[in-house]
């Protein structure tokens, strides 16, 4: 039997899409140093600069909003330092982080762009966790965005809120009520770029510290989060929740029944 040519290529498209869903792409899988071909992972982290980082972010909003600007900040500036892998990183991955992931108001793009970027450099999952754990805690409990542009794009006074969660939604509203502003407008987009500029340099100071073996964890759960803790979460007597925000940023009315609440 002759195959034609469009048969031909399709069989190797075929063969090329059952190799890509076995062992055998698997293999293959890994990140390299360079032109080396050894493969490393995690990617090696060198101490950055923590005010180019809220520099570079602050006007990388504008190319791909919250998470890509908390995220390329550090490997541009490794990418400078070094060239390869970090120039060739499809950091424009990251724009789907907009808004709490596609406008749908979920996880921030700051805090989301940044754990991705922690989790490139640090292998140990319970190190991980840790710093996670810190941006996230810093990022909910303190009053942002303080950072101001050397030239901002709009020349205003910014308001200050405290989220009391990592939700995009939680966040933009409570900055809302708080500043009178209302969202999608420009002084809401100056909001989350000054945000997203603060909380890249957030990260870049912790993974310093990392590196550094400086690192100590700062924050811990707020006294009503620790509470619904003991009884909800893994380990507990009911163990039938999963989560670290704060409690009350979703659960403000709790029936007088409920324990010590």
């Amino acid at each position: 039997m002759t195959l034609t040519r469009r048969e031909v290529l399709g069989a190797v498209g075929i063969a090329a899409g059952s190799c890509a869903l076995s062992s055998c792409a698997m293999e293959g899988m890994g990140s390299f140093q360079g032109g080396t071909g050894k493969k490393v992972f995690p990617w090696k982290y060198t101490e950055l600069d923590p005010d180019i980082t809220a520099r570079r972010a602050y006007y990388y909003y504008d190319k791909g909003h919250c998470m890509y600007a908390a995220f390329a900040p550090a490997i541009s500036q490794l990418a400078d330092k070094y060239g390869e892998p970090y120039r060739s990183f499809p950091v424009e991955m990251m724009r789907y982080g907009a808004g709490g992931v596609a406008g749908w108001g979920s996880l921030c793009g700051a805090v989301n762009g940044s754990a991705a970027l922690m989790s490139l450099f640090v292998k140990k999952e319970d190190e991980l966790k840790q710093l996670v754990d810190e941006l996230f805690l810093w990022y909910q409990q303190t009053e942002l965005p303080q950072y101001v542009p050397q030239k901002p794009a709009l020349k205003i006074e910014i308001a200050k809120s405290v989220s009391n969660s990592v939700l995009c939604h939680v966040s933009v509203t409570r900055w809302c009520k708080v500043s009178g502003h209302k969202t999608f407008t420009k002084p809401q987009k100056e909001r989350c770029k000054r945000l997203s500029a603060e909380t890249a340099k957030k990260t870049v100071e912790i993974l310093n510290a990392h590196f550094a073996s400086r690192f100590s964890a700062a924050r811990k759960h707020n006294e009503k989060t620790q509470q619904c803790r003991s009884c909800h979460t893994k380990g507990s007597e009911l163990q039938n929740t999963r989560g670290k925000m704060s409690c009350t940023s979703c659960h403000s009315s709790i029936a007088d029944d409920h324990g010590l609440i």
